[in-house]
């Protein structure tokens, strides 16, 4: 156990390969598959692997190619971080909010590449509403619309004959869905009383709209029609 957990750390560490989408993968999975073998005593060596794994979370970047999927590669990374901290969240207790002090301080700021903020946001609505609730909410206008605005700047560019960034809009559009997903996370899992006290219902109709319906199964379709 300790050569293996060494050899899936060291190979996520190597700035090499970092770049291998699918070789990263592979390695996050061995990791995975360690978690679901109880038999193994991983908690022993599991310091070892949080920085690593992370780093397959918020990393700058994740592939050779911008038409690899690093994005998955990220949620993969989150999950079994999340996994780790359900098995083995009692027994040490510092674990998840080391893990979440990790996804906020390197991930969950305007100014860090938008792949590192998908990664971000990705990790904290897996740990479920509460997390969503105190790290992403408070969040969640500033950057949508920092993100709307940025995808009206290309569209103008494009219109005006500039070549079309089309991996940038991939990237915002990827990001917006990951903030939406965590909202549904939030909003199907808090009572409509709570939410009230949590958000501003109103202001968020107002930034996000029609994409709040899915999200709140005690809409009508009367207010739906008001949205």
């Amino acid at each position: 156990v300790p050569f293996l957990s060494r050899f899936v750390a060291s190979g996520l560490m190597a700035k090499k390969n970092l770049h291998r989408t699918e070789y990263c993968r592979r390695l996050i999975r061995v990791f995975d598959a360690m978690l679901d073998n109880r038999s193994l005593h991983l908690d022993l060596h599991l310091h070892q692997m949080f920085t690593p794994v992370g780093t397959c979370i918020v990393a700058k970047k994740l592939s050779g190619s911008a038409y690899e999927d690093h994005w998955s590669l990220r949620e993969e990374a989150a999950r079994c971080l999340v996994k780790a901290c359900d098995i083995y969240g009692d027994q040490y207790t510092t674990m998840k909010p080391r893990i979440i002090k990790l996804l906020t301080q390197q991930a969950l700021r305007v100014d860090r590449p938008l792949a590192t903020q998908y990664g971000g946001i990705v990790g904290i609505s897996l740990f479920g509403p509460r997390a969503v609730d105190a790290f992403l909410l408070p969040l969640a206008q500033e950057y949508w619309e920092r993100w709307e605005g940025e995808l009206q700047c290309l569209t103008n560019s494009a219109n005006n004959g500039e070549k079309r960034d089309v991996g940038r809009e991939y990237e915002l559009n990827m990001c917006q869905q990951a903030l939406l997903n965590a909202m549904q996370i939030f909003m199907q899992n808090v009572t409509p009383g709570e939410q009230a006290k949590r958000v501003d219902i109103g202001t968020f109709t107002d930034v996000f709209g029609e994409r709040l319906i899915p999200m709140r199964p005690d809409v009508t379709d009367y207010m739906a029609a008001l949205i």
